[in-house]
Parts: C-alpha cells; structure tokens; sequence
C-alpha cells in the first residue's frame, strides 16, 4: 500500500470511523426527524424520488428534510414526502447551515454507494442519533460496512437490481420496509406560463400537440448531429401538421440552439425553443403537454419518465451504467446505442429516425403507447 493511501486509511479510521457520541442500537419507533443528503446533480434527485416515497411510508409521522443543491432543489417541489428543502453550499454559509442543525436530526441518511471524507465530516457536524447508508464500496483499503458511523447500512450489495433507485430502495428494506420494487419517479411540476422564447404555448398549439427534441446532452460529446435533430424536426411538423416542436435548451446551449432554430426554421414558428429558467423542473409544464421526447441520454429522460412521456433515447454503449440509470416508464420507449462508450459517436442514423418516426406515427393514429 502506498503511503499516502495508508495516510488516508489510517485518518479515515481514526477521525471519521468512530461511532456518534450520541449512538444507540437502532430504534425505528423513536425516528422523529430524518435528513437526506442528496446535494448533487438533477437526474440523483430525479432516481431519490421513489426513495423518498418509500422512507414516508416507512416513518408516515416523521419530519423528512432533504439537503439539496442549488440546481436541483426545485425537483422536490409540491413533493408531499418532503418537509423541508435545505440548500447545500460548500462555503461559510454551507458550515453555518449544518451547525445550526447540530443535533436536529434522529437519523441522517447518506446515499452516496462510496465513502466521501465531506459527507462523513458534514455527519459529524451534525451529530444525529443515526446514520444510514446505502451499500458502500470500500476506499484506501477501508471497507464501507466496517465504519461504525454508518450504524444502519446493509452488509450485502443489492441483489434483486442492477438500477441505482432500486439501490435506494434496498436500504428502506434494511431498515424494515416493503417498498414496491416495480417503482416510478415521481415529480409534481406547478402548473405555470410555458417558458419559450416565442412567446409560450397557446391554447390551440397545446391541443394540437408539442413534440420535446433535444439535441445536447451533460457533456459535448453526447450530442445528437445537427442534421439529424434538423431532419427530425422536419420531419415531425409534416407528418403532424397542427404540431409545435420544442427544442429544449439549457442555459449553455440556448444561444447556440435558438440560432440553429433561426437558420434552419426562420419563417415556421412552429418551431420554438425552450428558454431556460433557474429550476430544472419547469420544463416538465412543456412535457405535460407533450406527445414525445427525443434526446440523448440526460437528465430530461428521467423527469420525463417521471411524467410518463413517450420517448426516443441514444445512449453511449456503456451497458452496465446504462443498467443502473435507464429510466423506469409504462410509457412507450426506444433505446438506441451509439458505437462508443463515452460518447455518442457511431449511433446509426437511419435507426434514429425510424424510431423518431415510428414514435410520430404512433402518436398520430392514437395508438396506446405501451412497451
């Protein structure tokens, strides 16, 4: 073993392994305030849902807050599950929040699979009855199960799943509940004015139908080509004439995006593009009013799946993390795979749009979109 990993082992075990001060055999009747970590991306909170579901259920009288990220606390909204949406902030005012919590919470719950040094100190700070975690890898050479701090935790991988929510789920089970295993997302958008940059959606166009393209995913190599998205888009408002098509943006890609929209489409406003507001899940008041989404793999697929939205979906051909995060859905889908497992370098062309097509097709004669 290296040196500096055994530094670290021999910190982890020293500083953050030692059982909470306050530490008890676990009591599931004495639970009256729970917090759950989850202050990273939009689609974690998205796969938290059922989880979060699920843990309401297991203590239906305790208060459930939640520690979120800026980013994607607004996926909780309405979420009755929920009591409260702390804002997690890696600063002053981040350390602040957590010691004013100092010993508000029976029992803390941390789903990160790895062992994080932050998490476990931001645990200490806040000193629960509890700690509880999903299964943990090991790290420097430290198992997750042989930490004391994480008193509620199963010893054994997850068995019945390879999906990172069914992970989740795992743990209420360790902890004595009965969680429905064939779960959804759940999200509960705020109805609102649609926010386009043309001016939103009007009554007729929202009856007529809208469809969601999407050409950008998280990263620029998880792209769909432009002559594609283009082709598609074409090839939507010909076969559904009344039809709006909505390109869904983010805030680094609406520029690039409107101005595509600009060249491609400049005299058909039935091609709009979706502005980007602060909270992620506004976009779901376009999904509910949507016929179908198409998009590489991101974020959407899983509020969309949320909303049971028929979707056409290209993922990079990593089949194990696809395994963990395809979206779970009653709605009809397409899940195709590029050549590459980084990227979406190879997809096959043709394949994409016979699926975009059959999905338009489908849509149009009103057929029920099941698997």
């Amino acid at each position: 073993m290296k040196l500096k990993t055994f530094l670290k082992s021999f910190l982890l075990r020293r500083v953050v392994a030692r059982e909470l001060p306050r530490d008890a055999p676990f009591q599931k009747n004495r639970v009256q305030t729970i917090l759950v970590f989850r202050f990273d991306r939009i689609g974690d909170m998205v796969i938290t849902t059922p989880f979060l579901f699920e843990l309401k259920r297991l203590f239906p009288a305790a208060d459930i807050d939640v520690l979120c990220s800026q980013i994607n606390e607004s996926l909780l909204h309405q979420n009755p599950s929920v009591r409260k949406r702390l804002i997690f902030s890696p600063d002053i005012r981040g350390l602040l929040t957590l010691l004013a919590s100092r010993r508000s919470y029976d029992l803390v719950i941390d789903l990160n699979h790895s062992v994080i040094w932050r998490d476990m100190l931001m645990i200490r700070l806040l000193d629960p009855v509890w700690v509880a975690s999903t299964f943990k890898e090991g790290r420097y050479g430290v198992a997750g199960r042989s930490l004391p701090l994480y008193r509620v935790m199963p010893l054994e991988e997850c068995d019945w799943t390879p999906m990172i929510a069914g992970k989740y789920l795992h743990l209420v089970e360790h902890m004595g509940g009965n969680p429905n295993r064939d779960f959804q997302y759940r999200l509960y958008p705020n109805p609102q004015s649609s926010p386009l940059s043309d001016g939103g959606i009007k009554t007729k166009e929202s009856q007529a139908g809208i469809w969601v393209v999407n050409q950008y995913g998280g990263r620029p190599q998880m792209a769909l080509r432009d002559e594609d998205v283009r082709q598609v888009a074409e090839m939507l408002i010909t076969l559904d004439q009344d039809c709006s098509v909505v390109l869904a943006t983010s805030p680094q890609t609406y520029d690039a995006v409107k101005s595509k929209r600009d060249l491609w489409f400049p005299n058909d406003r039935r091609i709009k593009v979706y502005a980007p507001t602060p909270r992620p899940v506004d976009i779901c008041e376009i999904f509910a009013m949507a016929k179908g989404l198409i998009t590489p793999d991101t974020s959407l697929i899983h509020m969309a799946s949320a909303l049971q939205l028929p979707m056409v979906v290209v993922f990079a051909n990593e089949q194990d993390l696809y395994k963990q995060w395809k979206p779970p859905s009653g709605a009809w889908q397409r899940h195709l795979f590029s050549r590459d497992s980084k990227s979406l370098k190879g997809y096959d062309k043709q394949d994409f749009i016979n699926a975009c097509k059959e999905l338009a097709e489908l849509k149009k004669a009103r057929l029920p979109l099941s698997h």
